[in-house]
């Protein structure tokens, strides 16, 4: 019998001349993959369209959860939630693409299992994105949260310490021999941190700043997640904002 599932898009693959492999983040089975039959032909009457498998959309459809090592098939699919500004600015895309990268490498460590609060977590996030104008540290913070779920969020108790560790996920009072944080920057990592979400504007910090912070929660997941990738779409991401 099937579910109605809530879904996030993470990304496709191609599958021969018409066909897309879909995977998607789903708030009732967790990590899934799902088989788009001829969404690229030109010639066969769709009840798909591939933009709705745009990175980070938010999707609802008829599907049971997929046998082990097996792909699900989508034959039809309706927007949960349709975007208003995402897919019209550039720096918001730029974005969901790079958070889309990490968001897929963080469910994979969770073996396709159900996690409805990170799925409500990402939900959020991403209809906030949507609404307001100003992203600011949206996509530092977010990735920062992400590590509440996944059971290594950074500890800054004893905030007065000289150095934050990375590989230790915590504040030391001597200087580790690698991956470190210091000076002005530990300062904004821990005020990043300790920040609520919806004040996070409110932190003052220049865009070489926020590039600098992002590459060190890049290194934090791969010093916690095994075989995480730093996203391809950094450098891309970076760019936009270096120039906006």
């Amino acid at each position: 019998m099937n579910n109605t599932v809530q879904a996030i898009a993470l990304g496709t693959l191609r599958y021969g001349d018409s066909s897309l492999i879909a995977a998607c983040y789903t708030q009732q089975f967790g990590l899934q993959s799902y088989m788009l039959k001829g969404i690229l032909s030109a010639k066969k009457k769709k009840k798909l369209s591939k933009s709705f498998f745009e990175p980070l959309t938010l999707l609802e459809f008829e599907a049971k959860k997929n046998r082990d090592g097996k792909l699900g098939y989508l034959q039809e699919v309706t927007l949960l939630q349709a975007y208003t500004s995402i897919p019209f600015d550039l720096r918001k895309k730029a974005v969901v693409f790079f958070l889309a990268e990490v968001i897929h490498q963080v469910v994979k460590e969770e073996q396709q299992e159900p996690n409805p609060s990170l799925f409500e977590f990402l939900k959020k996030r991403l209809l906030w994105l949507d609404k307001h104008s100003e992203i600011g540290l949206f996509h530092l913070k977010t990735m920062l949260d992400l590590t509440k779920f996944m059971g290594f969020y950074p500890n800054i108790s004893h905030n007065d310490a000289p150095y934050f560790s990375l590989e230790a996920g915590c504040m030391s009072a001597y200087k580790p021999r690698f991956h470190f944080i210091e000076g002005d920057l530990k300062t904004l990592w821990i005020n990043v941190l300790g920040t609520k979400f919806e004040a996070t504007g409110n932190i003052n910090v220049s865009r070489e700043e926020k590039m600098v912070l992002l590459e060190y929660a890049i290194n934090y997941f791969k010093l916690h997640l095994q075989q995480f990738k730093p996203p391809k779409s950094t450098e891309i991401l970076n760019a936009l904002f270096k120039v906006s």
